[in-house]
This record gives structure tokens, sequence and C-alpha cells, in this order.
């Protein structure tokens, strides 16, 4: 399935990559100029001679009470257009995948209050959902190769002991990072079902992502491994302006392929699923 989905998106990437990568490049400079803004603006307005005054004319607990609402609020616009931007440019990759002719003003529909805020909701919780799998995959590893080390170096242990407790210990870290790679990847429709449906909740395309993604999880996690190495290789073999729209175009069509495998099965079928590459067929 994998070598189906980038074949078919290197024809879909074809006489369109200039125009996905200035999609991308557009969104990323958006973002980092926003940030930066804020960023600045905060500081600077922090150690400013006004605000200073204000605090010495007038209560300084209530000044600086003002002064961190209005820092709040100004972040949480900052979000908002960070969540409402990446969300539009998803929505343009997920109509390229499909064949459609993504109109680069896509990637501003999601600037709208009551998107941007669905946004931002979907964002978060995903955050959330993905801290909680790290630190559930990967603290026993990372335990596990700090007590390695404090018995090295408190207990005078043997250094091939100390090798083997290591070697161990990144053995289960590779397989917890496997293992959180294929959870994660449950969440990954999610952003596609709010993007294409308006309507629908933030928890609902969470809820939906989960139950359509699994029959393809490992495929999944494959693909995206797979897709590492192909960001690693454009600093040397391939330029930049391709790699960045055939990755998120590949993932895209990914999610756009396996959904439209989803429902062509009958309502009432639930996972584990069977996928056959030569019949192009699920069963």
């Amino acid at each position: 399935m994998i070598g189906f989905i980038k074949v078919k998106a290197k024809e879909l990437l074809l006489n369109n990559t200039l125009k996905l990568f200035f999609v991308s490049f557009t969104s990323f400079i958006l973002k980092l100029i926003s940030v930066v803004s804020v960023i600045l603006a905060t500081h600077f307005s922090l150690v400013s001679d006004f605000l200073q005054t204000l605090v010495r004319d007038y209560n300084s607990l209530l000044v600086y009470f003002i002064y961190s609402l209005i820092v709040v609020i100004t972040y949480l616009i900052l979000f908002l257009f960070i969540s409402g931007l990446r969300l539009g440019e998803n929505a343009i990759y997920n109509m390229q995948s499909k064949g459609n002719n993504a109109k680069f003003r896509y990637l501003f529909i999601f600037l709208r209050p009551s998107q941007s805020f669905r946004a931002l909701y979907l964002y978060f919780r995903l955050y959330n959902l993905k801290l909680l799998c790290f630190l559930f995959f990967h603290l026993p590893p990372f335990f596990c190769i700090g007590l390695a080390l404090f018995l090295y170096f408190n207990s005078n242990i043997y250094t091939v002991v100390f090798y083997t407790l290591i070697f161990g210990a990144v053995i289960l870290l590779s397989i917890s990072r496997f293992f959180y790679n294929c959870t994660i990847s449950r969440y990954s429709y999610a952003s596609y079902y709010l993007c294409t449906d308006l309507k629908i909740t933030v928890s609902d395309a969470i809820l939906k992502s989960t139950e359509n993604c699994d029959g393809f999880i490992k495929d999944n996690a494959l693909l995206k491994s797979s897709l590492s190495l192909w960001l690693l290789s454009c600093i040397f073999i391939f330029p930049l302006f391709y790699v960045i729209p055939f990755i998120k175009l590949t993932k895209a069509k990914f999610i756009t392929f396996t959904d439209s495998l989803r429902k062509s099965l009958p309502q009432n079928t639930s996972y584990p699923i069977i996928y056959n590459e030569k019949s192009n067929r699920i069963y």
C-alpha cells in the first residue's frame, strides 16, 4: 500500500509542486512572523517606560493584572491564527489528494472565529493526547536508562553489566517508540474530518479518526517512518521545495485513500480489517 500511495502522490504532485510549496512556505512564514512579532511586542512592552510609569503612578497589582490579561488575549489570538492556518493548509492538501484543484485562498478559510476556535480546540486535544501517549510509552525506558546510569556511577557495577542494561533500555525505547507512533497515528485523520465537514464536532472528529484508522495503523506508522528518510534526503539529493509538498501530499493521500476504502465497506463493518493490495479491496 505504501508504494501505491507514494506513486499516486507523485502523480498528483506533477505540475503542482511550486503551488503547494508556496502554500506551505506562506503558511510557515506567516506563522513565524506572527510568533516573533508577539514575542517581541511582549518583551518590549514589559520593559517599556510607559508600563513602568503606569506601575509607579497607579496600583501596580492592577496594572500587571490588566497587562497579563492583554498578553493572554494576544497569545490566544496568536494560537487561533496559527491553528486556522494549519487547518487551512491541511484542507488544501486534502483537496489536492482527491485530484481537485485547491485554490490558494483556502489557506485562510479557517481564520474565521468560529472555525479557528474549532481548529485550536482540535490541536489542543491532540497535543494532550499525544503528550499522554508519549509519557506512557517513554517513561519506562527513560527510567531504565536513568537507573542504569545511577547504578553505574553510585554502585560500581561492572561495565559489561552497565552496557547490557543500556542496550536493553535502548531496545525497550525502540519498541516503545514504535508503539507510540502506532498509537498517535490513530488521531491523524481528525484534522481531515474537521476540514471536510464544517459541522462535525472536535470530539466526533477524533472518535471517527480512531475508528477509521484501525486496520491501517501499521501502514500509517511505516509510511511516516519512510517519509522521514525523504526529509533527510532533501539536504543532499532532492530540493526542499519538492520534498515538503511530497511528504504532506503523501500523508493526505494516505488518509483520503484509506478513508475511501473504509466507506466502501458495509456500515455495520468494524475493525479489524484486511487490505489486499493486489485486488485493491478490504475485507
